[in-house]
């Protein structure tokens, strides 16, 4: 019995062994960064995340049906610094702009892409102003390029820096299905916010969207305010 254990240690430390020593590959040595710019107002995409958008990596050699999926963060930037340095094709995808084309890229140690993409709606001219318990936001809704009616548009406050559609703590939406697409491009809005706690800071957001496939909002900065 003690031989038949013995000889059953040594096989599988044998495996082992021999295992660590074929595991010799070299590590991912190679890192893709970027960022989206809104055509609309020139600056970075305003996302949300999760659900943002997604940058798709298919090596080349490799599986073109498996890409490699790098989620866009909130301030449009995108980052993987652990991948092979290869030849990739690179699909930006699921988020509030329209479908832009393929591009190849030739990924080095750390290689920069930026892409440009045309948000269905933007944001502007948005300032946020504090008065005791209270915030006001005052923006514009703009875009360039017709598509699906404009639904809602919203400001969202919250008690962390993230702040979206999904995570806040203060909300004043405005369903916007009723109204012109041409009215609501031509109004501007305000919102307030009451109940918040003097000089406790917050997070504020203002959102819009229209209608469409994933319902994806488009968004502004994030303002960080103190309630006076």
């Amino acid at each position: 019995m003690n031989m038949n254990i013995s000889r059953i240690i040594i096989i599988v430390l044998s495996a082992v062994f021999a295992s660590c020593s074929i595991d010799n590959y070299s590590p991912p040595n190679g890192g893709i960064h970027g960022k989206l710019i809104d055509k609309i107002t020139s600056k970075n995409f305003q996302t949300q995340q999760p659900n943002g958008y997604n940058v798709l990596l298919f090596e080349k050699g490799g599986s073109q049906n498996i890409p490699l999926v790098i989620p866009g963060k909130p301030d449009g930037t995108f980052e993987n610094s652990y991948i092979f340095q290869n030849e990739y094709k690179v699909v930006v995808t699921e988020g509030a702009f329209f479908p832009l084309d393929t591009v190849t890229v030739q990924v080095g140690e750390r290689t920069q892409v930026d892409f440009e993409v045309m948000p269905y709606l933007a944001l502007t001219n948005v300032s946020v102003t504090t008065s005791p318990g209270k915030i006001t936001a005052t923006y514009n809704i703009a875009r360039q390029v017709e598509s699906g009616k404009i639904l809602d548009r919203m400001t969202l406050v919250s008690e962390i820096p993230t702040v979206n559609n999904v995570v806040f703590d203060h909300r004043r939406a405005t369903d916007l299905s009723a109204v012109a697409d041409p009215a609501i491009l031509a109004d501007t809005f305000v919102d307030e916010i009451d109940g918040l706690t003097s000089g406790k800071k917050y997070y504020v957001r203002v959102a819009a969207r229209i209608q469409s496939a994933l319902g994806r909002y488009n968004y502004s900065d994030v303002f960080e305010v103190t309630i006076p």
